[in-house]
């Protein structure tokens, strides 16, 4: 099936994120500790932006913003633009804290100054602190002091902050520092820094010795400390850390926070991954491990530095069962300068990769924000799911003799008994055409009544019935594209090959297509044109998708179960159904997120539960 609706879902798409300016909602985590939600109207907020941790010359925010204030607020128009919703700034301690005990009172002045930038901009702000990134613009007396002393400093600038933003509803979050670190061994290190990359310095230590302690209970009392400073002022934002990769117990380089053991004190976890070529199971592994500690996970960074575009998008999918949103990277440059400066040949591999980033972020922007998701259909019905469909606002099921409307969020609005068989289903302009077959599937004798039913979709009632006599051996399936119908259907056992009837919008009967498919189990059970392809599912052991070009040869056959549904969504991701039939209780449904891939046809999103 596909589903044409393109004016109506960009529609929901823009709705699913904040909206007006200085209209920001207050944000909390959702009640199944998974995600996060809005306060008042518990709608749920998926944070999708950008690091904005440096121009594209390298400057760090505090070193422009008093005479570039303009492209700081470009800055957060373009991110806007692109579909941010969250960007996330890096505060420098040294620009900060005059000693420490002091606060630098213009720099909290500029703070203020760009939150308000962020509520008119509609963009919330994850503010991570206590940055030391570039190593000269650290105070001589802050790498000089004790460890409680440092400590002590460090929950004075948290104070502070916490103080000048506790009013706004668009602080998003407060990150206590960027990928701290306990240092391991018993060996006393020189320099609070680690190594710098790109000359900065991202990683910090909190210690320099952990002096026979557990490097875990340092952490603990690090971050139990600078939350007891912020909630001195602030009761309401949310507090998480900025964690490497490494952070998860596992044999090699550990950095002591231990997700498990340190998560008390935080509302969620975040974490940086930069999935490297070919090892994107890897770094899902490493997203699930964070998952371990029973709050929601923030990617907090992310870049195709190891890996292409097309890798790091299919993390993104792979991820989305485990993670509560995703931020990535942007230095001032839009995509349109990156492009122009590619046609004059005066672009780099690093703007090649930024341009590859910045268009993955915007095709991937409707899809983060889709209101259509993973979901069980809700009841029982006395026969099994024959296919799906969808529209803006609702999922259609067939479940062979009724028809069931439910809302994005499998919830009944409407259901209505249907004649023996009902099958496959599309969505198209206000109406559901079903395939329909009144007599024998797969007889070669041709005992079949097939026809296509008209439904309205708003009350399910019928508008009209067309035959399709030509359907041999039992109208199954059905889907649309360029204006024309194609209906799918049984075979007998014999047959190597299958069929496709085209038929024009008043049905009526234009050609047969012949697919070189190999024999398939009774036909062709689901169909729907996707991206620039048919999908095809197939019954038999094993299930098997067929997937084809727009005339019909053959791209593909795999070992996949879409027999009971599948449909393309205008993001470019799809669905897959499946379901199951339990003995006195009833046959059940549900709809999984896939995505298109060349090696296995669709790979489905998270465990398909059943």
């Amino acid at each position: 099936m596909v589903a044409r609706f393109p004016f109506a879902f960009a529609v929901c798409v823009l709705a699913a994120s904040p909206g007006a300016a200085e209209d920001l909602p207050w944000l909390q985590v959702s009640a199944d500790g998974r995600g996060f939600i809005q306060a008042q109207s518990r709608e749920p907020f998926i944070p999708w932006g950008f690091n904005y941790d440096h121009d594209g010359d390298g400057q760090l925010i505090e070193d422009y913003w008093d005479e570039q204030w303009d492209a700081v607020e470009s800055a957060f128009a373009e991110m806007k633009a692109l579909g941010a919703n969250v960007v996330r700034i890096h505060l420098q301690f040294g620009k900060f804290m005059e000693d420490p005990a002091t606060p630098n009172r213009h720099s909290l002045e500029q703070l203020a100054r760009l939150t308000t930038l962020a509520e008119k901009t509609g963009i919330y702000l994850d503010l991570t602190g206590l940055g030391c990134y570039h190593k000269q613009d650290v105070p001589a007396w802050y790498d000089a002091l004790a460890e409680q002393d440092r400590w002590d400093a460090q929950a004075a600038f948290w104070e502070a902050v916490a103080k000048t933003c506790a009013d706004s509803s668009a602080i998003f979050c407060y990150d206590l520092m960027n990928e701290p670190v306990v240092p391991g061994g018993t060996k006393r290190r020189d320099d609070w820094l680690g190594g710098a990359f790109a000359g900065k310095h991202f990683v910090q230590f909190i210690a320099l010795e952990t002096k026979g302690r557990q490097r875990h209970e340092i952490a603990q009392k690090w971050i139990g400390k600078l939350v007891s400073a912020i909630r001195k002022h602030d009761q309401r934002h949310l507090v998480t850390v900025g964690l490497v990769p490494w952070s998860l117990e596992r044999p090699g380089l550990t950095s002591g926070f231990v997700p498990e053991r340190i998560a008390g004190d935080l509302d969620f976890i975040s974490v940086h991954v930069y999935p490297e070529a070919g090892k994107v199971d890897e770094a899902i592994e490493t997203v699930k491990g964070f998952g371990a500690a029973g709050k929601p996970v923030l990617i907090e960074e992310m870049f195709p530095l190891k890996c292409g575009a097309d890798e790091l998008s299919r993390f993104i999918d792979r991820s989305r069962p485990h993670a509560a949103g995703w931020i990535g990277f942007y230095w001032g440059t839009t995509p349109e300068e990156y492009r122009s400066a590619k046609a004059k040949g005066a672009g780099t591999i690093g703007d090649a990769l930024t341009l590859s980033w910045l268009e993955l972020f915007e095709k991937k922007t409707p899809q983060i924000f889709s209101p259509v998701h993973a979901v069980s259909c809700e009841g029982h019905y006395q026969r099994h799911l024959q296919g799906i469909a969808v529209e803006p606002h609702a999922i259609y099921w067939s479940f062979t003799t009724e028809l069931v409307k439910t809302d994005l969020n499998g919830r009944v609005l409407k259901k209505i008994p249907v004649a023996d068989h009902h099958g496959d289903l599309c969505f198209d302009a206000g109406r559901l055409y079903v395939a329909v077959n009144l007599g024998e599937f797969n007889d070669p004798q041709g005992n079949a009544d097939s026809w296509v039913y008209v439904y309205d979709a708003v009350d399910l009632s019928l508008l009209a019935k067309h035959p399709t006599p030509q359907v041999f051996h039992g109208a199954g399936g059905i889907g649309i594209h360029n204006d024309s119908f194609f209906v799918v259907g049984g075979l007998p056992d014999a047959v190597d090959e299958n069929y496709v009837y085209e038929y024009d919008r008043s049905f009526g009967f234009i050609q047969k297509h012949i697919i070189e498919s190999g024999h398939t189990h009774l036909g062709i059970q689901t169909a729907t044109f996707a991206g620039d392809r048919w999908f095809f599912g197939c019954y038999g052991e094993p299930k098997i998708l067929l997937v084809t070009d727009a005339e019909f040869q053959m791209q593909g056959r795999f070992e996949l179960d879409c027999s009971l549904g599948v449909v393309g969504l205008p993001d470019g991701r799809m669905l897959v159904a499946s379901g199951r039939c339990v003995q006195d209780l009833g046959c059940s449904g549900r709809v999984d997120i896939a995505v298109a891939d060349d090696e296995v046809g669709l790979e489905i999103l998270g465990s398909r539960e059943r």
